[in-house]
């Protein structure tokens, strides 16, 4: 088993919402704040956006889908396992627990896409995150190591994708080190944790 250490910092207000509102709050956070499903789901979608619509990480197979009736086997599926089935693919997310959570809300107010004009009667409240708030989490690892790979550029795509609702977010391998002292990095493996090893993004208006 690779065991992979990671921090994530939001650049933008984040919102994972909850199941339901409280007291005059629309859209509450989710009572884990940062649930494990949604950062596994968000770095698929931004690994599957890298390979079929950038056409990059040539050599590695998304079936582009996210309805369980559709998925086929690829080696998205097979990294991420299938919603609603018992195989969870190749790995598990576990959240360490943050408990000192900042907290705030904005008013937001819907647009009509079509007509670029407010909607009537549109005003919603969030529960936020502000920016520049530091959780982390930890991956447990058990397939091949062409797969790891790959599991290490759905990190990387997670900084050009989104989290929640509309989060940009950064990313960071704390133990890359212990990684390759543990299972016998090639070249490739060891660019992309080097390059994982700090953050990406600075936020200039936290």
């Amino acid at each position: 088993m690779i065991v992979v250490k990671v921090s994530l910092k939001n650049l933008s207000s984040l919102t994972i919402a909850g199941g339901s509102a409280i007291s005059s709050i629309d859209i509450p956070l989710n009572p884990m704040t940062m649930p494990a499903s949604s950062i596994k789901g968000a770095m698929r979608t931004a690994v599957s956006y890298a390979i079929n619509v950038l056409h990059l990480l040539q050599g590695y197979t998304s079936c582009g889908e996210i309805r369980p009736e559709k998925l086929d086997r690829c080696d998205v599926c097979s990294l991420f396992g299938y919603p609603n089935a018992r195989d969870s693919g190749c790995f598990v997310i576990e959240v360490n627990e943050k408990k000192d959570v900042k907290k705030t809300y904005i008013t937001r107010i819907s647009i009509n896409d079509k007509t670029q004009t407010a909607n009537k009667g549109s005003l919603f409240t969030q529960e936020i995150v502000p920016a520049n708030e530091e959780f982390s989490f930890v991956i447990y690892y058990r397939c091949d190591l062409r797969l790891f790979k790959l599991l290490l550029y759905s990190l990387l795509a997670l900084r050009y994708w989104r989290l929640g609702r509309n989060s940009m977010v950064d990313v960071k391998v704390n133990n890359a080190e212990e990684i390759c002292k543990s299972v016998n990095c090639d070249d490739e493996t060891k660019a992309i944790l080097s390059q994982l090893s700090s953050y990406m993004w600075e936020v200039v208006n936290p």
